[in-house]
């Protein structure tokens, strides 16, 4: 596919915004601090037994990978992306410390979800987001049980929208966010969507009620 007609496909598009430096500067102090306490205790004092050297790697080295993993993840969380192209949702998604541990890749073909939404991600570890009670992350459970959890540095406004835009795409699935009531802001944009001849409903044909393809395994 050519880059215009991949453009074209494209219904919507949203980045995260980087929300401040922090977390990324606290990572990368304890991250500092490891790497000083490796060359006190492991290369410039030397373990004397295998016993010693396992306990003086085991308190530098892991403390190192965990703060040294999220230093990264701080730098390139703003590459996230979570996009609509034609009946596809495309996304990277960083997650927070307490959602997960690896950047999370990949599409959810719209045509599969049974319901999706907003959710409170009730735990941050985050001096970014401090104070910030309603952060929350989309949440998309497809046909098969399958959960996804993705979006936790996009803003709840740009969640939101791409929640409108998943539910006159494909009407079927269980939308389980009250927009006007949480995001009013938000109404507006969707009279727009009501009008807009870019967004092409997915219509089920002939196909078997849910639970069929269970009951057949």
């Amino acid at each position: 596919m050519s880059k215009n007609n991949q453009e074209k496909d494209i219904i919507i598009s949203k980045m995260p915004k980087r929300t401040g430096w922090k977390d990324f500067i606290l990572n990368l102090v304890f991250s500092l601090i490891m790497i000083a306490s490796f060359y006190v205790f492991v290369i410039y004092d030397r373990p004397v037994d295998i016993a010693d050297w396992l306990i003086k790697i085991f308190v530098t080295v892991l403390p190192l990978l965990i703060f040294g993993n999220r230093t990264v993840k701080e730098i390139y969380y703003t590459k996230d992306f979570i996009r609509i192209e034609g009946t596809k949702i495309q996304y990277r998604s960083t997650p927070f410390v307490m959602t997960g541990f690896r950047v999370k890749k990949g599409s959810i073909d719209i045509k599969e979800i049974r319901k999706y939404g907003l959710s409170r991600i009730p735990r941050k570890l985050s001096l970014d987001f401090w104070g910030q009670k309603t952060k929350a992350m989309t949440v998309v459970q497809l046909k098969s049980g399958k959960e996804y959890f993705i979006g936790e540095y996009f803003s709840n406004e740009d969640l939101a929208e791409i929640c409108l835009n998943i539910r006159h795409i494909y009407p079927k699935a269980r939308f389980t966010t009250n927009i006007p009531d949480e995001f009013p802001e938000l109404t507006k944009k969707e009279k727009d969507l009501v009008k807009s001849k870019k967004i092409k409903k997915i219509v089920d044909e002939d196909e078997e009620p849910e639970g069929v393809g269970v009951r057949k395994r």
